[in-house]
This record gives C-alpha cells, sequence and structure tokens, in this order.
C-alpha cells in the first residue's frame, strides 16, 4: 500500500494517460485504490505493465461513494495509531532507556526506518543512527540520509563496490543467488562494530512483510552473528501494518525519501535487485535512465559472455526484460532463440539446434541424480569439430578427455588453438 504523490501522479498520465491527484489515492499491488468517509478501501483502477515496459489502465466498475482524503483516513484510524505509538514506544523504553548497551539504529532511509528512528527519539533513547551504503543505492537515498546526518557503513574494501565486485566475480544476482546481501548489506554492518561490543539494535523489521517475518518477536537476533557477540536486536514496529506506517508518516509530517514519491513501494538497492520486477523496471527507465540503461548493458554483455543461450533458453531481449533475476526461462529453446544464436555466431541453422538440448550419450549423471546436460559451448563445439558436424550423439567433457586422455591443459590448449585458426564452432 503506497500513498500516490504528484511525481508517481506525473509518472502514471505520461506513462498511460491515467490523471490522478495527490492526497486520494492508494497503489496497491499495481492497482489504484481510494477510501471512501466510512473507512471501507475500494478498487478504482487497475495499472499493467508490459515486458517491453509499456503501460496502460482499466477501469473497475465504478461504484459511488465519497472518496476520503488521506487525512479523513487518518482521522478514522487515529486511535489504533495513537495505541501502536504507545505500545512501540514502551518497548523502546523497556529495553533501551536503562541499558549498559551501546545502542545502534539501523536505518535504510525506507519508510519503516523511518518511523522507528522517530519513535525512538520520542522514547527518549540515546543512539547513533547508521546508514548502509550497498554502492547500489540511488543518489536520493545517500542524499537523504546525508540530509539526516546518518553515520555511513559501507562494505569491505576487498569487495569494493557493486560494480567492480559484480564485473570481477562474473555473477549476476538472482532471487535464487542473492549472494549481494552477504557482502554488501548483513557483512557491511557486521564489519562495521567489534565482536566485542555489547550493543542493542534497533531495526525496522514487520510480521506482514513476509512469511519468513510473520513469526517474530519484538527481539530477534541475527543468527549470522554467532555465539561470539553479545548483540541484541528489538523490532518496536513489528506489529505495524502497510497502512499504520503510511498513516503515521502523514500524521506525524515525517520526512520520507523521494522514491517513495516517485512510486516505488520500497527503496533499497537501486536498480539491481533481483527481488524486483517489471513494475519496478518502469520506474527505473523512467526516474533513473543512466542507471537502468548501465545495468542492461551489463545484463546484454552477461548473457553473451556466457552463452545463456544455451542455459537459459531464451533471447537477449527476454533475458533483459525478464529472465535475469530468476532461473531457466524456458525448458526448451523456441525457433527465435536458435535463430538469434545462429546469427550470433555466424552459424548455419542446422548447426546451430546442435548446440541445444545435449545430454552426454555415454549415461553421465549430474549433481542430481539426472541425465548431464551439456551446457558448455566448448566442449560442444568440441564434439561437433572431433566427430563432424553431423553428429547427433554428444559426450560431455569428461568422457572426451577420457577418450583421448586429455588433461586439463590439453583441453584447453586444444579449445585456444581451435579458437586461433578462427573455427566458427568455438
Amino acid at each position: 500500500m503506497l500513498p500516490i504523490w504528484n511525481e508517481h501522479c506525473k509518472f502514471i498520465y505520461d506513462k498511460c494517460g491515467l490523471q490522478l491527484e495527490e492526497g486520494y489515492y492508494w497503489l496497491d499491488r499495481q492497482i489504484v485504490k481510494a477510501f471512501d468517509k466510512q473507512g471501507k478501501i475500494h478498487k478504482v483502477y487497475r495499472l499493467k505493465t508490459e515486458n517491453d515496459l509499456s503501460m496502460s489502465y482499466t477501469t473497475y466498475k465504478k461504484e459511488k461513494f465519497e472518496i476520503a482524503t488521506w487525512y479523513d483516513t487518518q482521522l478514522l484510524l487515529n486511535d489504533r495509531l495513537n495505541e501502536l505509538e504507545n505500545n512501540s514506544i514502551k518497548l523502546l523504553q523497556e529495553y533501551g532507556l536503562n541499558t549498559d548497551r551501546t545502542i545502534i539504529d539501523t536505518n535504510s532511509t525506507g519508510k519503516d526506518s523511518e518511523v522507528k528512528t522517530h519513535l525512538a527519539h520520542k522514547a527518549g533513547l540515546k543512539f547513533d543512527t547508521y546508514f548502509n551504503c550497498t554502492t547500489m543505492d540511488v543518489a536520493d537515498s545517500n542524499r537523504f540520509a546525508k540530509a539526516k546526518g546518518y553515520k555511513f557503513t559501507y562494505p569491505e574494501k576487498k569487495y569494493g563496490g557493486f560494480y567492480q565486485w559484480q564485473k570481477r566475480e562474473n555473477i549476476i544476482p538472482s532471487r535464487l543467488n542473492r549472494v549481494c546481501c552477504t557482502y554488501f548489506k548483513e557483512g557491511a554492518t557486521m564489519n562495521e562494530f567489534d565482536v566485542g561490543d555489547k550493543l542493542l539494535f534497533l531495526f525496522g523489521m514487520r510480521n506482514d512483510e513476509s512469511n519468513n517475518r510473520s513469526g517474530y518477536e519484538d527481539v530477534w537476533i541475527n543468527n549470522k552473528w554467532g555465539n561470539k557477540r553479545d548483540w541484541v536486536g528489538i523490532l518496536p514496529i513489528r506489529k505495524w501494518t502497510d497502512l499504520d506506517i503510511w498513516l503515521y508518516i502523514l500524521r506525524e509530517g515525517i520526512d520520507i525519501n523521494l522514491k517513495y514519491k516517485k512510486g516505488y513501494d520500497r527503496v533499497g538497492c537501486g536498480i539491481v535487485c533481483p527481488n524486483y520486477t517489471k513494475t519496478t523496471w518502469v520506474l527505473d527507465q523512467y526516474w533513473y535512465p543512466k542507471l537502468f540503461n548501465r545495468w542492461r548493458n551489463i545484463l546484454e554483455e552477461d548473457f553473451i559472455n556466457n552463452n545463456k543461450w544455451l542455459i537459459m533458453n531464451c533471447t537477449i531481449e527476454e533475458y533483459v526484460q525478464q529472465a535475469w533475476n530468476g532461473g531457466v526461462f524456458r525448458s526448451e529453446p523456441v525457433e527465435k532463440v536458435i535463430q538469434e544464436y545462429a546469427l550470433h555466431n555466424d552459424l548455419d541453422l542446422g548447426v546451430a539446434k546442435k548446440y541445444f538440448n545435449r545430454y552426454c550419450n555415454n549415461g553421465c549423471l549430474n549433481k542430481r541424480k539426472n541425465p548431464m546436460k551439456i551446457k558448455d559451448k566448448n566442449t560442444l563445439a568440441m564434439n561437433m569439430k572431433l566427430y563432424g558436424r553431423q553428429i547427433e550423439k554428444f559426450q560431455c567433457k569428461k568422457c572426451l578427455m577420457k577418450e583421448f586422455e586429455w588433461t586439463k591443459e590439453d583441453w584447453n590448449n586444444k579449445v585456444a588453438e581451435f579458437k586461433e585458426q578462427g573455427c566458427k564452432l568455438f
């Protein structure tokens, strides 16, 4: 649930011609909603984002109701906000007023963080607020943290910035491989403080954010901290909902990250987060075109250099627009994938087809005990180089090396030799 500010109204109008006014509407999973004067919420419009990042909208069957302003809705729920505020302040005071621990307030510049920090000040706690600069944040987030006077933490120098690390390690983060969080978020916080420090962390996590967090209690300890650290975290706003957070922000006049006003429902890592989808990418393209195009170029380069036609069974455009942040795009390639691969590698279509869905004919199995699928371009090329382009039965790298009694060095030398000869198969 996100209030739709003027900036977001402009974006929606520019992208699909829908005219909205600030102060009335909310966006919830691409559905534009509005409250009536009695506090009942109504669906008004549905936004749709296509794979090419164009947008359109449809109108829900119009209901007659008197639309409420954000202020109207806040007044209706004011008693609940007061109760939540009082309970959160009591928790903060219970753990933070007379503690011998150093209080560390972690703040991502997100809405939850800002409400939690605001409540900690109201509770009378003494603390420093730390912003974890991941090197993936957009300038809006960094400027906001600097304006607030937050202390900055950074990733370890051995990783460098995210883009340098990504290029060096040849890694594209995905929903199945989110190692970037370990290096650039959690790791940075753990390295900022000494193991022997006695700390009390203030976190802005909430129960309704995810299934994983639904069971969190007032006190939370990160398993990654280990037994050597005497660190404790508390979650003062864990029982708050999205709507509670926003109405409280509006009531208290709490400053917010500009990204929210631009239409983002979260303000963490910009552009490159694998948990984002096309509904976020269309915002990236509109508001941060340089960063968007930079990441798009990285994805294209990654796809080509790693021959992901053979791994993902998709085209370059499908990878950039849909597939980069997930697993295998489709189980088998469609004709357009094979055609693009053939064109890019200057191969006949018949030869190009032989690079796809090939398994070791000797019955080799992968780690999951499934038939060994050959995805490595050099291995596929070596089969055709040694046995002719007309072959239908392929062997994996291990089997080929065994048959010809090659060492790894022999294999690498052969591949290099054929490439130097200009063989298109490689």
